[in-house]
C-alpha cells in the first residue's frame, strides 16, 4: 500500500508535531492544519486525495481563537460527507466525554494521542484499507479520472455497498453527469454535421416546434443530445443505446413522474443498477476518444 494521506486538525499545538514523524513509521503521511477554516480548504482541494482525517477534540474555528470542544460538532459535519474514515483524538482528560462520544462514528472511540498513538495509527491503516471509497477509486479508476463530478464517486459507493434498487436520488445524479458530458467534454465545441442537424430540425417540425439555435453538441438539451448521438454512424451502437436508456429514465425520473413511482415501489428493482452501468459505458467510451481527431 502507498503512504496513507491523513489530514490532521491539530489546533496549532506545536508540541504535537512529533506525532507526524511517528506516523511515517506506519506509512502514514500526516498534514497538520491549525483550525477548522484551514482544514476545510484542504479538504475541498480537488488536487489532494485524503485517505482519512484526524480531529482534535478541542478545535479552533479560526487561527486566533481559543480551541474548545463545542466546535467539534461543526468539524465533524465538515468531514462526514467525504466518505473517508475520520477519528477524534484528545491530548488531556476532558470533562465532556459524553459529548465527544456522541459525535463519533458508530462503533468508534476517541484516542489519547500521547498514550495511544500506536493504536490510533493501526486503526487508521485498517479503516483506510477497508474504506469503500478506496475500493471504488481502484475499481472504477478510468472513469473517475475522466469525470471529476463528486456525485459519481458517491453513486459508485452506493452501488458497491448499499441496496440502490429504490434510490431515486441516483437518477438526478446521473442526469448531472450526463449534462457534464455535454458541457465539459469534447462534445462542448464539436460541430454537429449537416445531416444530423437536418434530422433534428425535421424532428422538431413533426412536433410543430422550432429547433433552438444550435451549432455544437454543447448547445443541445439532454434529449436532443441523445437524439443526435443516436444518429451518428461513428458512435458504437452500445453507446447509443446506453445513452438513450439513461436519458429516457433520468429525465422523467428526476422530475418525479411515473418512473419515479415505479422505482420507489420496487416494481423495477434492477433499473437503477442498469442505468449506472449504462452511464459507466458512456463515460468509459468518452474517456477513450482522441479529442483532436474524433468527429460525430
Amino acid at each position: 500500500m502507498d503512504k496513507i494521506k491523513v489530514l490532521w486538525m491539530n489546533n496549532g499545538d506545536e508540541s504535537l508535531l512529533d506525532y507526524i514523524e511517528l506516523g511515517n513509521n506506519y506509512q502514514i503521511d500526516i498534514t497538520p492544519c491549525k483550525c477548522m477554516t484551514d482544514c476545510r480548504h484542504l479538504l475541498n482541494d480537488l488536487c489532494t486525495k485524503w485517505d482519512a482525517v484526524i480531529l482534535n477534540a478541542e478545535v479552533k474555528n479560526l487561527p486566533n481563537e481559543k480551541p474548545n470542544t463545542n466546535n467539534l460538532y461543526k468539524a465533524a459535519n465538515d468531514v462526514k460527507d467525504k466518505n473517508i474514515p475520520w477519528f477524534v483524538v484528545i491530548t488531556k482528560e476532558l470533562r465532556n466525554k459524553a459529548m465527544i462520544l456522541g459525535v463519533l462514528p458508530k462503533d468508534e472511540r476517541y484516542y489519547n494521542i500521547q498514550t495511544e498513538y500506536k493504536e490510533l495509527f493501526d486503526v487508521v491503516r485498517i479503516k483506510v484499507s477497508n474504506n469503500p471509497k478506496n475500493r471504488v477509486l481502484e475499481k472504477y479508476a478510468d472513469v473517475i479520472r475522466f469525470c471529476p463530478e463528486k456525485g459519481l464517486i458517491d453513486m459508485l459507493i452506493k452501488l458497491e455497498c448499499f441496496d440502490v434498487q429504490a434510490d431515486v436520488t441516483i437518477l438526478n445524479e446521473c442526469r448531472k453527469i450526463l449534462e457534464w458530458i455535454i458541457k465539459h467534454t469534447l462534445f462542448t465545441e464539436m460541430q454537429i454535421s449537416d445531416a444530423i442537424l437536418k434530422e433534428l430540425i425535421n424532428h422538431y417540425k413533426k412536433n410543430d416546434k422550432r429547433l433552438p439555435h444550435t451549432e455544437t453538441y454543447g448547445d443541445l438539451s439532454l434529449n436532443d443530445f441523445s437524439y443526435a448521438v443516436g444518429r451518428s454512424p461513428n458512435v458504437p451502437i452500445y453507446v447509443q443505446r446506453s445513452l438513450f436508456a439513461c436519458v429516457s429514465i433520468v429525465n422523467p425520473g428526476s422530475h418525479k413522474t411515473d418512473i419515479d413511482t415505479v422505482i420507489r415501489s420496487n416494481m423495477a428493482p434492477y433499473v437503477i443498477k442498469s442505468i449506472i452501468y449504462d452511464l459507466l459505458n458512456i463515460l468509459y467510451w468518452c474517456a477513450s476518444l482522441n479529442v483532436k481527431s474524433y468527429k460525430l
